[in-house]
C-alpha cells in the first residue's frame, strides 16, 4: 500500500467532498479511501460518485453511523469500525474507579472494543 495524500477535513461532509474530490484529481490511481470519521467517508462517497469512479474505489469510515450502514449495504462504502462511543465514557469511568480503589499501578493504557463493520456484520 502506498498513501499518496493525507488531509484533514475537520470531521465534515462537505469539506471531505471538495478534498477528496481534489484528491482525485491530483491522483488518479487512487484505489480507496480511508476516512477518520463516516461524514467525511460520505463526502467521500459523494466525490466519487461526481469522478464518476463508483465502484472502482473503496471507502472506509469510523464510528458506524446509520448512515453509513446503508450505505455499506448499497455497496457504496466498504466497512466501517465501530469503537462503540457510546460506551467509552463508561470504560473511563470504570478505569478510573479501578484506580481509586487500587493505586496508581493501575495506571495503564486500557483497550477497548472495535469492530470492523461490513456488509455481512449488516445482515
Amino acid at each position: 500500500m502506498k498513501i499518496v495524500d493525507i488531509q484533514s477535513a475537520e470531521w465534515a461532509l462537505s469539506k471531505a467532498n471538495t478534498i477528496a474530490s481534489a484528491m482525485l484529481n491530483e491522483h488518479p490511481e487512487i484505489k480507496a479511501i480511508l476516512a477518520c470519521n463516516d461524514s467525511m467517508a460520505l463526502g467521500a462517497v459523494a466525490a466519487v460518485k461526481s469522478a464518476g469512479l463508483e465502484g472502482k474505489i473503496q471507502i472506509i469510515g469510523f464510528d458506524n453511523i446509520s448512515a453509513v450502514q446503508q450505505a455499506i449495504r448499497d455497496g457504496k462504502i466498504l466497512a466501517t469500525a465501530d469503537q462503540h462511543g457510546d460506551q467509552l465514557a463508561v470504560y473511563g469511568i470504570q478505569a478510573a474507579l479501578s484506580m481509586l480503589k487500587n493505586g496508581a499501578e493501575e495506571l495503564t493504557d486500557r483497550e477497548t472494543p472495535v469492530d470492523l463493520i461490513t456488509v455481512d456484520e449488516l445482515q
